[in-house]
């Protein structure tokens, strides 16, 4: 045991340091996309519908394309049942239970093949999608739910005994008794019961009656049966006990004991299994985001509860049962005790040992466990999502793509956060999930998704999802219900390998250094939000962070346990730093022992901005009512007095109202309130990190600072860093060339002109002295120059052009380039009659497939080849050319005269093709690839028996079909709309001119 405690810390600490990459962005490594940092998939098998061969293929495929890694996910009662009214039938039969010999023995063959092929594994540790179930009967260790029952137990005059028989309930084998009480009423309201059956936790409200004495009856119960003489007054009996819940197979997510029960059964016989791949190749385990039962009760959770409240929960149990304890508010205050506890259970004994089994065992623990899940459960009522988060090594979000627009559904800038304020540099996505049309989404579409959740910290994609459908079944196959399609049957996967190289570049860089943010902010011991890009931290104040500034959300954990005062500096243990704290509460109450570290913090020498909504009780029942007094002593040396606190209105001083502005020295630091962060922010000079029309993230090192920028166009931007050169390093062609100009300004930032396509992206990396006599101002045609390496730009429009260099020097021309080239005359297109009866076509112009007369062009879906020939002259050849195409329907593969070129797959639709071009006759070949949506369309409208696809998804005529209406995700009708396919045009031959820079 020793030995395996010993390696499983030295596998975490490697794993931390590879998580933290080498700290220098290298260019070398940037351009091919290490293999650590590549997007992983899930890996996902319907109810086990997998073969040797098959799963040998898939991985090879997989690492061809650049794939790093797979999440295997063999769902079973998720969704997947033949004759789906809700989602998409999955009419197959089981082919290896879960867990059985065969199964596993398909689950080692991953393993071996993807070390073989040098990928990593992860494996879902459930036979289910939202949350942990196997095949086993957990019996005593399934989920638990708290249950009650009332008994009348008064008659007139008192003093009468009371005897209660009280089975174990029928059904119920592993029912547990936890308590029976007598509660004398002292007003009964229309929310009595007396009902004696078994009833689920009922919170109270302005109607529950009220209790003010409880009695345990424990040394009253013999043998199942109740013997009590009832004393004066309006009494009832309450028995609480707990039973079990959810799906066969379910496990006690509250119970430290269940949980390692439950991983041994699974994660220790995976390991066993995966061999001497384990921790070598099978490297990570992991649980989706919650969608299971909601347990509220385990064994010896009365124990933790008063370890972690200091006071027994038993006299308050009958405010579970919908009654009031003494008054409403000491009843919401153990509410609120009960529920903490509740998650405290859930987040401990579940995440946090199977993430502690893990380590055992030398393997990485990620999970979604910070949702979304709503509010209504009750382990999630008083959850704070970032302390869940906490607890993974590698925390995962997960974000939506819409069919129709740009947008996404994401939480990944929380998880972010959390990953900040953890110390975990790698930041894990469920990526480009979706309940849209299938096969709607080509790489074009997907970059821009992909890059909102990089700017908002997302390093490790996990691309949802590579579904293993059996060859038999055709193409595009058998799907899951949701997500967005990456495996060999997707039209363009043989030219999915540029985006997969985008992706890795993209998380290669945004794992270096730290995330660099300007303001840690406490609102909240119960953070959550369920999607969101965290625009604002708290919707009722104030308070907002202007644009061009970052920061990250704390929990109470890190805020008490992780975050010191340096040098005036908010500091975290792994190097994470901001420059002041704000506090804005979300609610009027906060833990003392929050409020104790803040106040600690500016002692030493910390900046507090407080928010107008101050702390002035505690949330829950420990040390009442004194906690409150020891909350509003600690307000006021924040706050400062509550106008209320003053003896007249004429005593009010600008310490005392927010509205009014204050900066009041606190030990060495100071508490500030009544302003604007705007405006703290100019007095502080302060300037804004980055300041441009486009989207950033900025990551620290030692001795570079890495942007990442998102956006649409030209632009001068600035960048909150000075006296270092920049240089662009581009994430679609890994190449890094030097920005166009740049120069300093007095304020300490740089100036950068950057230009980027539409949709476009690109890292601005600072690093070394800068070039003396570098390029400070240009201007010219527009767009119409492009920086180069070793000190060169191009020019691609003819026109007048202006520079300044940083000696002051200006320098005019003109540049006069030859004429583009239209390619006009007819095209010769070729495409497969397996998918659309028809081969050689001549286009006498550029057509969409989507509006070509011809039913078979019109729903073709797959790839077509252009032809088309060219003529050069001797000037034209040997100098900078390139092939626009203004945008493609969805992806383009290019040769020039035979020579493969690579592959077009986003703006600006551009490709060089100098280096091939030939005088005299040129032939320009381009493999046009769109997606499946149109060919399932048209085969919607035929009979089964004349459809070119097969595929699990609803073909119908029209979306109310037979009385029922099919959703989007479900399948496609005959009257869908069509996906705009193939080449629209114009397709040009551009030329330019390279020159070096001026010295």
């Amino acid at each position: 045991m020793i030995k395996k405690i010993i390696f499983a810390a030295f596998g975490l600490a490697c794993f931390n340091w590879c998580a933290a990459g080498n700290e220098t962005p290298s260019a070398s490594e940037f351009a091919r996309a290490p293999d650590e940092a590549r997007p992983w998939v899930y890996y996902w098998w319907l109810k086990g519908n997998v073969t040797k061969e098959q799963i040998t293929r898939d991985i090879e495929e997989m690492q061809k394309k650049g794939i790093g890694g797979i999440l295997l996910f063999d769902s079973r009662g998720y969704y997947d049942d033949s004759d789906s009214s809700h989602h998409v039938p999955v009419p197959l039969k089981i082919k290896h239970e879960f867990m059985s010999p065969e199964w596993r023995e398909m689950v080692r063959h991953v393993i071996n093949e993807a070390a073989r092929c040098g990928l990593k594994v992860s494996i879902n540790i459930a036979n289910t999608g939202g949350h942990l179930r196997g095949v086993w009967d957990m019996k005593e260790d399934g989920p638990k739910e708290l249950v009650w029952s009332a008994y009348p137990a008064s008659r007139p005059g008192g003093g009468n005994k009371i005897e209660l028989e009280l089975p174990v309930p029928d059904g119920k084998p592993y029912y547990q008794d936890i308590a029976v009480l007598g509660v004398r009423l002292t007003s009964r309201r229309t929310g009595t019961q007396r009902t004696g059956t078994f009833q689920k936790v009922l919170p109270p409200d302005e109607t529950s009656p009220v209790v003010m004495d409880v009695i345990d009856l424990s040394d009253c119960i013999k043998n199942r049966r109740l013997e009590w003489s009832v004393p004066e007054g309006d009494w009832q009996v309450l028995r609480f006990g707990c039973e079990t819940i959810g799906d066969f197979g379910s496990v006690d997510i509250l119970s430290a004991g269940a949980c390692t029960r439950y991983f041994h059964l699974i994660g220790s016989e995976l390991l066993k299994d995966a061999g001497e791949h384990a921790g070598k190749t099978l490297t990570h385990f992991y649980n989706v985001s919650w969608e299971g039962s909601g347990p509220n009760w385990t064994t010896g959770f009365d124990g933790i509860f008063q370890a972690r409240n200091g006071y027994d929960l038993k006299q308050w149990l009958p405010v579970l049962a919908g009654m009031i304890v003494e008054n409403e508010e000491v009843s919401k205050r153990f509410l609120h005790d009960y529920y903490k506890t509740v998650a405290y259970c859930f987040q401990k004994n579940c995440y946090a040992t199977i993430g502690r089994l893990c380590h055992e065992n030398g393997i990485v623990w990620h999970s979604e466990n910070g949702g979304p899940w709503g509010r209504h459960q009750p382990m999630f009522r008083e959850a704070d999502m970032l302390s869940f988060l906490g607890e993974n090594d590698i925390a995962q979000g997960e974000f939506w793509v819409r069919e129709a627009n740009h947008d996404t559904r994401s939480n990944v800038r929380y998880v972010s956060m959390a990953s900040h304020i953890y110390g975990r540099r790698e930041v894990a996505v469920e990526a480009f999930t979706h309940m849209n049309r299938h096969w709607t989404m080509y790489p074009g579409r997907l970059k821009p998704a992909a890059d909102v959740n990089f700017i908002d910290g997302g390093n490790k994609f996990i691309w949802h999802t590579f579904t293993a459908s059996p060859p038999e079944l055709g193409k595009p196959g058998y799907e899951y219900f949701a997500g967005t399609h990456i495996n060999t049957n997707v039209t363009w996967w043989d030219y999915a390998a540029p985006f997969m190289d985008y992706l890795g570049r993209c998380q290669y860089m945004l794992r270096q250094g730290l995330f660099a943010a300007d303001a840690c902010v406490y609102v909240s011991d119960k953070n959550y939000t369920a999607w969101g890009r965290g625009e604002k931290w708290n919707s009722d104040s104030p308070l907002v962070l202007p644009a061009g500034y970052a920061y990250d959300l704390l929990d109470t954990e890190v805020l008490v346990h992780r975050l010191a005062c340096r040098d005036g500096k908010l500091v975290l243990p792994d190097g994470m730093s901001y420059r002041f704290l704000v506090v804005d509460p979300l609610e009027d109450t906060l833990p003392a022992g929050a409020l104790k570290k803040i106040v600690q913090l500016a002692s030493e020498g910390a900046t507090i901005i407080l928010g107008k909504k101050r702390s002035v009780r505690a949330a829950g029942l420990k040390n009442y009512p004194s906690c409150d007094q020891e909350i509003a002593g600690l307000a006021r040396q924040l706050w400062g007095l509550q106008a209320s606190e003053n003896q007249s209105s004429k005593s009010r001083t600008p310490e005392t109202e927010y509205d009014k502005i204050s900066r009041r020295p606190l030990g060495r630091g100071m508490v500030v309130s009544g302003i604007s962060l705007q405006q703290f922010l100019h007095e502080e000079q302060i300037a804004p990190d980055f300041s441009g029309p486009f989207e950033y993230h900025h990551r620290r090192l030692e001795d570079r600072d890495v942007y990442f920028v998102s956006g649409s166009g030209n632009a001068d931007c600035l960048f909150r860093v000075s006296g270092r050169k920049p240089g662009l390093w581009d994430p679609v062609t890994g190449k890094i060339t030097a920005p166009l100009a740049y120069s300093f300004t007095p304020d300490g930032r740089t100036k950068v002109t950057l230009n980027l396509a539409a949709q476009g992206s690109v890292f601005v990396v600072f690093d070394g002295r800068p070039d003396e006599n570098h390029i400070m101002e240009i201007a010219g045609a527009e767009n119409g120059l492009e920086a180069g390496e070793q000190s060169t730009w191009t020019q691609w429009k003819s026109g007048s052009y202006r520079l300044k260099t940083a000696s002051g020097k200006q320098t005019k021309w003109m540049a006069a380039l030859p004429p583009s080239i239209e390619l006009k005359k007819s095209w010769e297109v070729r495409f497969d009659p397996a998918w659309g009866k028809r081969e050689k076509v001549i286009f006498d112009q550029l057509t969409p497939w989507n509006e070509h007369p011809d039913p078979a062009i019109r729903y073709y879906s797959g790839t077509a080849i252009y032809r088309n020939t060219f003529r050069l002259d001797k000037k034209q050849t040997g100098i900078p050319a390139r092939l626009s195409i203004g945008t493609v329907h969805h992806v383009a593969k290019v040769k020039l005269n035979g020579r493969e070129l690579g592959i077009i797959w986003t703006a600006p639709y551009c490709m060089d093709i100098g280096s091939a071009c030939r005088a005299g006759e040129n032939i320009l070949e381009m493999e046009v690839t769109n997606c499946w949506a149109n060919r399932l369309i048209g085969d919607a409208g035929l009979p089964p028996e004349q459809r070119l696809t097969r595929t699990n998804l609803y073909l119908v005529p029209e979306r109310k079909t037979g009385g029922r209406t099919y959703k989007m995700h479900q399948g496609f009708s005959a009257k869908d709309s069509l996906l705009p396919s193939g080449l629209p045009g114009p397709v040009l031959i551009e030329f330019g001119k390279t020159q070096e820079l001026p010295r």
